[in-house]
């Protein structure tokens, strides 16, 4: 009997493993990118989501083609790097996140499309807790980035768990 009690007891916790792994999944990566932009509310049994999507692209263009006109985006909503020399050139944008909620939610920022690769975030998979900010800065480095037109999405996506045991998961 001692066996079949270790037994069931294995198979009960590989259970709960199986099903948090599975109520745990990430919200969808985008199949598209957003215009402008948007807000997606996502929920599973353990996590509340909300995913702020915006569309980010750049211009880069070739020094050697005689002058670059370069472009700045100004609008504070946007995440657009303008037009911009290749060969290593650097543009900055920030983002301000406040968490607002009653509970602590983690903070983890992405970058989709055929840019992601030219952009790093300061500060990524970080905590919040209630009516705590934090300024991001979004890096765009051109390094050796044909010329061009580049464009994707960058996601900043706020994670509330819905449980107090969660804790540890966080």
């Amino acid at each position: 009997m001692g066996s079949l009690k270790k037994d069931s007891i294995i198979f009960i916790i590989i259970v709960i493993i199986f099903l948090l792994f599975i109520l745990t999944i990430e919200p969808p990566k985008p199949k598209e990118f957003v215009n402008d932009k948007a807000v997606l509310n996502y929920s599973n049994a353990l996590f509340d989501y909300k995913i702020m999507r915006y569309p980010t692209s750049i211009e880069i263009g070739s020094p050697e083609d005689g002058n670059v006109n370069l472009g700045f985006v100004t609008d504070p909503w946007n995440l657009k790097f303008g037009v911009i020399p290749g060969n290593g050139s650097y543009v900055r944008r920030y983002v301000n996140i406040k968490n607002s909620k009653e509970k602590y939610s983690l903070i983890n920022l992405e970058a989709y499309g055929n840019i992601s690769s030219m952009i790093n975030f300061s500060k990524n998979n970080f905590v919040l807790n209630e009516n705590e900010s934090a300024a991001v800065e979004i890096d765009l480095y051109t390094n050796s980035s044909e010329p061009g037109n580049y464009s994707g999405e960058i996601d900043i996506i706020i994670k509330v768990p819905k449980y107090d045991f969660l804790d540890v998961l966080m």
